[in-house]
């Protein structure tokens, strides 16, 4: 159990204490009351933390006040929230920034804060940093590409100051180390380091400039200094005497952390924008440093927390192609350190017992881990949180889980729900209801024509409110990707029903439920049985219900064959899988996928489906996942496994690269999530095997 510091559960005080005088009793009490108010959101409790926020005028309540609309802001992405967050940073970014100069201004004087690790005023340096990195977040997800290259400038001004922080943090460590008297021993305060000017009067060139290649603008970022070198203490080390040093360790660890990870997994499709930022993300450093800020039991910690179960929960089990196990980690599983992260969890659901939030977490963790049904029952409580974004979330998660079980009554009834409570992505939530219908409406069919029809009309319904929703949001001014997807496939179905002289209902392919499993990655959150229902669903385009089969071209049978190779993959029939992806999709010439209507992005998926048949085939991926092994895996060993292991990870690489040079096509950015991470896994494998190689 974390040491709880009894500041969380101080008394209030010091709200309206002016920050003139930076006194440095009056400036604990205004970050103590700060972030317990701020805190209470991840209790569900967002009326309490307003409140608590109201009436102090501090940098450190600023921030708080932004942190809470931040918060609300992404969970739900909706305009007016993004636009007030926006406004409430604006105001804690000038604000910080005032305090940090006051600060350095009248470092000498004997009331004033004097840290051993920072220099004056660096507490106010986060709160900008802060402010400027959250600032960066909601113009990216603003609908303006204007905005968008805004929050990159933003974003580059943030990480300036962090990594400054953090050089302090290495200094005083190899001060320490070294066993030499430390400037603050000395009657001396840290020295600042210097910041570099950062200016945006290059926003309309850049705006114009985004073919120039990521390689001849993007420059090195910071050696990762060695362990030795990193303050990584426990919260009840003597080093973090004072809280306010608590929050500029735990805060810059938080933050640089989700700056690395986050655009180490940016996609090819956007990577052109990393010229903007001018560094490179490191998911490695980024994830040590998140793990560390986590160990602190303040708001940033618990973010810290959040943020780690939501990358690990979310998007490594959306990837497929993650790096090895580190050796000797207990439970970890392809990069999911399973242990560890149920710890964190029950943590913070013992910290925030009210919230949904965490048990969203907990639900998502199940269902990473192959327990779809109890992930879907932990969200299937009477109990709705307070806070609307994360009911919105709630919902959502439910959707999907129901859709991967094929329970289509209750996944219709709760992406309808989601219509409600979030407007995101209406299109895709009245798709998936009206192909949750369609799927209801072939199954009764032939044993009740009756409620067929019932279920025809609802599916013809959806399918048709759907469209017009489509293009409504917008992300850096461009249209979600399944917007995109959802309008165009429609209108494919639209075009086919009239040339064809049949209803709308019988004008669609295959199974489009089984098609949004595999773009959602359910298949690899299923067992056995739930992946064999899978196959028998998609079976029903070939059986003899199916009057339109013989109709179809190419393109409908493909997809067929490669979402049963996917299925197949995750069954573990990897060279049956490949045999049908070479056979039956990649035999085809892509002009076939091209064009108006067309599913264009059927070959570059079968190139990543090959990419991770071969990575989830090698020796050692077997041997670590404890997975089932075909014979010629059971006959390798010793040198015979490392050549194999070698010829299946360079197949494996070329798959992916064509994956990654492919011209634009529908859901790049989403495949590419997928594609970056497995570049990256793929390097990883690489740099740790080529002593061996050479």
């Amino acid at each position: 159990m974390l040491k709880v510091g009894s500041w969380l559960y101080g008394k209030k005080a010091g709200a309206n204490a002016s920050t003139q005088s930076l006194d440095s009793l009056v400036e604990l009490r205004d970050l103590e009351d700060a972030m317990r108010a701020a805190t209470l959101i991840l209790n569900d409790d967002v009326d309490g933390a307003e409140d608590g926020l109201s009436e102090g005028i501090s940098s450190f309540h600023n921030l708080g006040r932004g942190v809470v609309a931040f918060i609300r802001a992404t969970l739900g992405f909706e305009q007016e929230i993004m636009r007030q967050a926006s406004e409430r940073l604006n105001t804690a970014e000038t604000s910080a920034a005032s305090d940090q100069s006051r600060a350095q201004h009248n470092s000498h004087a004997p009331n004033s804060y004097h840290s051993a690790i920072y220099s004056p005023g660096t507490e106010f340096a986060l709160c900008q940093a802060m402010a400027q990195l959250m600032s960066a977040v909601v113009g990216v997800l603003n609908e303006s590409l204007t905005e968008s290259i805004k929050g990159f400038y933003k974003m580059r001004k943030a990480y300036l100051a962090l990594d400054n922080i953090l050089k302090m943090e290495q200094a005083f460590m190899q001060t320490k180390n070294s066993g030499d008297t430390s400037p603050a021993d000395q009657g001396e305060a840290p020295k600042p380091l210097p910041t570099a000017n950062v200016e945006a009067k290059g926003l309309s060139q850049r705006l114009s400039d985004l073919s120039v290649s990521q390689e001849s603008s993007v420059s090195e970022s910071s050696a990762d200094p060695s362990p030795a070198d990193m303050l990584s203490h426990d919260p009840d080390s003597d080093i973090f005497k004072n809280q306010i040093d608590v929050f500029v360790h735990s805060g810059s660890n938080f933050c640089f952390g989700i700056l690395l990870v986050v655009i180490s997994m940016v996609p090819p499709a956007f990577s052109k924008l990393l010229s903007i930022i001018g560094f490179y993300g490191d998911k490695e450093r980024g994830l040590r440093m998140l793990w560390q800020a986590s160990k602190f039991h303040n708001l940033i910690g618990a973010l810290a927390a959040f943020a780690i179960l939501g990358y690990y929960n979310g998007f490594v089990r959306y990837c497929d192609i993650m790096p090895d196990p580190v050796p000797g980690e207990q439970g970890d599983v392809q990069g999911y350190p399973q242990k560890r992260l149920e710890a964190l969890l029950a943590l913070m659901r013992q910290r925030f017992p009210k919230s949904q939030l965490w048990l969203l977490e907990e639900s998502r963790m199940e269902g990473a881990n192959k327990n779809l049904e109890r992930s879907l029952e932990l969200l299937c409580g009477k109990e709705k949180s307070p806070l609307k974004q994360v009911e919105a979330l709630r919902v959502f998660e439910r959707s999907l889980n129901a859709m991967y079980l094929h329970r289509y009554e209750l996944c219709a009834e709760s992406f309808l729900e989601c219509v409600e409570l979030n407007s995101w992505s209406r299109s895709l939530y009245y798709y998936i209801a009206g192909a949750s219908h369609l799927s209801l409406y072939r199954s009764t069919i032939v044993s009740d024509p009756k409620q067929a029809e019932e279920h025809a009309l609802k599916a013809t319904e959806y399918f048709r409110t759907a469209p017009p929703l489509a293009g409504k949001k917008r992300f850096m001014a461009r249209q979600l990707p399944f917007d995109v997807f959802v309008a165009r496939k429609i209108a494919k179905w639209e075009a086919r029903a009239k040339e064809w002289g049949v209803s709308l209902v019988d004008a669609v392919g295959v199974d489009p439920i089984e098609e949004m499993i595999f773009f959602w990655n359910g298949h690899s959150r299923m067992t056995q049985e739930e992946l064999e229902e899978s196959m028998q669903k998609l079976a029903w385009s070939e059986s003899d219900e199916n009057k339109t089969w013989s109709r179809e071209g190419p393109e409908e049978k493909t997809i067929l064959q490669l979402l049963r190779a996917a299925v197949l993959r995750a069954m573990r029939k990897h060279e049956e899988a490949r045999n049908l992806l070479k056979d039956s999709v990649l035999n085809h010439d892509k002009v076939l996928f091209t064009g108006h209507l067309k599913d264009n992005w059927i070959h570059p998926v079968a190139h990543f489906e090959m990419a991770a048949n071969l990575w989830m085939e090698r020796p050692n991926y077997i041997a670590a996942n404890d997975a089932p092994a075909t014979e010629v895996f059971k006959v390798a060993s010793g040198e015979e496994a490392t050549q194999l292991e070698r010829q299946k990870v360079r197949e494996c690489k070329e798959y992916l690269e064509k994956a990654a040079k492919w011209e634009s096509y529908e859901l790049d950015a989403r495949i590419g999530l997928k594609v970056t991470a497995a570049m990256e896994a793929v390097r990883k494998w690489e740099n740790t095997h080529s002593t061996s190689t050479n």
